[in-house]
C-alpha cells in the first residue's frame, strides 16, 4: 500500500500519535507525517504510507494555511492556551491598530522558534528541554508570511487566516504581534486548513479512516503518489530509457534529445507511463534522486 492520507488531526493528540494509530490500523511499518502540527491544534496532516514516505519532504516543503485566534492581554510560556500564564497587560487592541501593524509581519520575516517546539538541540527536542526548565536560545530564521487576513473580531480577540511558508510558527507570530503593539498575546485557537494541495474539506478523521479500513475501503482515501506529486513539474522520458532510469543511472540529456530541464528544480520523472521517481539535473545529466519505482526481478 503506497500513497498519502489526508488526515484531520484532532486537538490533544500529537502528530506522532496519529502516525502510530495509522501504523497499527494498516499494519504498515512505513508511515510518516509531513510536518509536526501542535498537539493542541487541529487540522490537515498529510500522512505518507509505504513508498510514499520517500516524498514526505516534498509535501512538507509546501506552503501552509491556518486559521488562528490571537488573544491580546495575556502571555503564556507555550504561547498558546495550554501553557502557564507568564504575563498580563491591561490594554485593549483595536481593529485599526491590528490592521496597521500586520504589514510588518508579512513577506520575509525573521522568527525565533518557540521553546515548546519539536526543533532539536543537540539531539533533544526543545519542548523536552523546556519541560525540564532548560532554556535554549535558537537563532532567528527567515520564513515567509504571504498573507494575513482578519476574519472576525471581538474584544481583544481576532480570528486570522494566515498563509505562510513551511517552518512558520503561528504561536510565535501571534506573540510577536502582541509585543509590536506594546502588549502581550497568545494563540488561543489554531487549525491548519491546508498543506499545499491538501485541504481540510477533503480530509478524513481517524475514526473515518478506521471504519474504511475495517470495511476494506481504505484505498478510497489513499491518494496515489502520482496525484500527490501533481503540482511538481513533470518529465516524460522515452521508453528506451526505462532500464537506465530504474537502475538509478544518470541519463545524458543531450542523447535524450532535451536540454529543457532546469537545475535545482525537482521533477517527477515518468517513463512507460510509470512514475519512476523524482529527478534533478546536474550538468547535462538527469539523475533520479528519489527512486519510487520498485526494480523488477
Amino acid at each position: 500500500m503506497n500513497g498519502v492520507l489526508n488526515v484531520l488531526k484532532p486537538p490533544a493528540m500529537t502528530s506522532s500519535d496519529v502516525v502510530s494509530r495509522i501504523r497499527r490500523m494498516l499494519s504498515e511499518r512505513r508511515v510518516g507525517h509531513t510536518g509536526t502540527l501542535d498537539p493542541g491544534a487541529a487540522g490537515v496532516l498529510p500522512v505518507c504510507v509505504g513508498r510514499a514516505t520517500k516524498i514526505a519532504d516534498y509535501i512538507m516543503s509546501a506552503d501552509k494555511e491556518y486559521i488562528a485566534e490571537i488573544r491580546f492581554g495575556t502571555e503564556t510560556d507555550t504561547q498558546d492556551s495550554y501553557g502557564t500564564v507568564t504575563a498580563k497587560a491591561d490594554m485593549d487592541i483595536s481593529l485599526r491598530q491590528l490592521e496597521e501593524i500586520l504589514p510588518q509581519f508579512t513577506g520575509r520575516i525573521l522568527q525565533k522558534p518557540p521553546m515548546y517546539s519539536a526543533i532539536k538541540h543537540e539531539g533533544r527536542k526543545l519542548y523536552e528541554l523546556a519541560r525540564k526548565g532548560v532554556e535554549v536560545k535558537k537563532p532567528a530564521r527567515e520564513v515567509t508570511v504571504r498573507k494575513i487576513k482578519i476574519l472576525d473580531e471581538k474584544t481583544n480577540r481576532f480570528l486570522l487566516r494566515i498563509c505562510c511558508s513551511k517552518g512558520t510558527y503561528i504561536r510565535s507570530l501571534c506573540a510577536d504581534i502582541g509585543h509590536a503593539l506594546g502588549t502581550c498575546a497568545y494563540t488561543s485557537f489554531l487549525m491548519r486548513t491546508k498543506t499545499g494541495a491538501y485541504g481540510i474539506e477533503q480530509s478524513y478523521t481517524l475514526d473515518e479512516l478506521e471504519a474504511m479500513c475495517n470495511a476494506q475501503e481504505i484505498k478510497q482515501a489513499l491518494i496515489p503518489m502520482e496525484q500527490a506529486l501533481g503540482d511538481m513539474p513533470k518529465i516524460v522520458c522515452g521508453d528506451y530509457l526505462y532500464d537506465i532510469l530504474t537502475t538509478g543511472t544518470p541519463v545524458d540529456l543531450r542523447k535524450a534529445g532535451t536540454l529543457k530541464v532546469d537545475e535545482n528544480i525537482a521533477y517527477a520523472v515518468y517513463c512507460k507511463g510509470t512514475l519512476i521517481g523524482i529527478g534533478k539535473r546536474t550538468g547535462d545529466t538527469l539523475k533520479i534522486v528519489t527512486m519510487l519505482k520498485l526494480r523488477e526481478g
